[in-house]
């Protein structure tokens, strides 16, 4: 593991300093700045169907960063690197995009009680950056490069466990009221279309995980 660290960790430093920069400023000037009329997105059975909760869920919401964040850190290649980042100028562009142009409002209350997680949430977080769920597009994305680079050589429990997980932020994403449940489809698809555009026609050689005793390779899994 720290091997994996190690390996490419200046190009992933740049990486995690410019990305996290451009985005966030972005993000957050376009979840509080409407540019454009606000669209309305349809509410379903579902919206309906879950009430506002935020304990546990607001914990859960803010848990999809250590869900997410440490995996690109592990990627052991420049051509993972590369490829990560195409994903990630995918969702980004694309998001950012529909909320200059088609900004739309989350349903959560004004008022979001005492929990503590949801206070942050709610301080951190504007309200016009509903449609689609980048909470979604990076879970479903961040979830299949973790396939990628483990799952394979995980017991099917581990897997399993990290599946549940992952929609569990997504269920949280409701409880929350952070998002409707159009907004977690839209969010998916896009993950999905990131990833699938980014890796298309990759190697194996790509992801290149290290072997262990291998002076050929730097460092073990």
């Amino acid at each position: 593991m720290i091997r994996r660290l190690q390996a490419e960790w200046r190009l992933k430093v740049v990486l995690l300093v410019v990305f996290n920069a451009l985005f966030w400023i972005g993000y957050q000037t376009l979840a509080r700045h409407a540019f454009f009329p606000l669209r309305a997105v349809p509410v379903t059975w579902l919206d309906r169907a879950v009430p506002f909760a935020p304990e546990p869920w607001a914990w859960v919401y803010l848990s999809q960063f250590l869900f997410t964040g440490p995996l690109p850190l592990l990627l052991t290649t420049r051509e993972a690197i590369r490829r990560y980042s195409v994903s990630l100028a995918v969702m980004s562009l694309a998001g950012f995009t529909t909320f200059q142009f088609f900004p739309t409002q989350g349903p959560r209350p004004p008022e979001v009680g005492a929990s503590v997680a949801m206070n942050w949430i709610a301080t951190g977080d504007g309200m016009l950056n509903a449609f689609p769920s980048l909470h979604a597009a990076f879970v479903i994305c961040m979830s299949a490069l973790a396939w990628r680079m483990f799952g394979r050589a995980h017991p099917r429990r581990v897997v399993l466990l990290a599946g549940l997980w992952g929609g569990a932020i997504l269920f949280s994403t409701l409880a929350t009221k952070q998002h409707y449940a159009l907004d977690l489809v839209a969010g998916a698809l896009l993950g999905w279309l990131a990833d699938w555009l980014a890796w298309r026609g990759a190697s194996a050689a790509a992801m290149m995980p290290f072997k262990s005793g291998s002076t050929s390779q730097r460092g073990a899994r």
